[in-house]
């Protein structure tokens, strides 16, 4: 019993299958770009406009360590000033948590975006870009600042790249 890729049409009905198996796999990885750089210009997207950010409370063994409020305030909004990125009145806005143990810590930093829901009409803030770091302080907070300047080398590079052509007209 014959096949259609059997006889005089079947050499060039194998070839055809061969070039469009071919063709999508070829396809496949700039549809796969595409698809990577809408998702980043949702997570962090903002037109270039300003960004806030907000700290989360301390655990108790930050006195312990000598980690304070107002160093990590310092920390974040010197980085966001110093890229010409920070507005205090901003909807959108770096969330910043750090968790402590006596020997270690969790750091979380998430951008804030305020999301429409359509169903319901209305607007949240919702995490579209989190990070993090973990490790120990040694009863000081450097290694924790230390962190926290790295995360946010992470976010203002990525929030870089994905607002260029907008913060260029700025």
């Amino acid at each position: 019993m014959g096949t259609l890729l059997d006889g005089r049409g079947g050499l060039s009905a194998r070839l055809g299958l061969i070039m469009l198996v071919g063709s999508l796999l070829i396809a496949a990885p700039a549809n796969a770009d595409d698809m990577d750089e809408r998702l980043a210009a949702f997570k962090l997207f903002t037109n270039c406009e300003p960004i806030d950010f907000r700290v989360g409370g301390l655990h108790p063994v930050a006195e312990d360590i000598n980690l304070t409020r107002e160093a990590i305030i310092a920390t974040v909004e010197g980085r966001l000033n110093g890229a010409g990125l920070y507005g205090p009145d901003s909807d959108t806005y770096l969330f910043i948590n750090v968790n402590l143990t006596t020997e270690a810590f969790d750091i979380i930093l998430a951008l804030k975006k305020q999301l429409y829901d359509r169903y319901s009409g209305e607007s949240r803030p919702a995490t579209t870009w989190p990070t993090g770091a973990v490790g120990t302080h040694e009863d000081s907070p450097d290694a924790i600042l230390a962190a926290i300047d790295g995360l946010m080398d992470k976010f203002l590079g990525e929030f870089q790249r994905v607002n260029e052509s907008a913060c260029n007209q700025r």
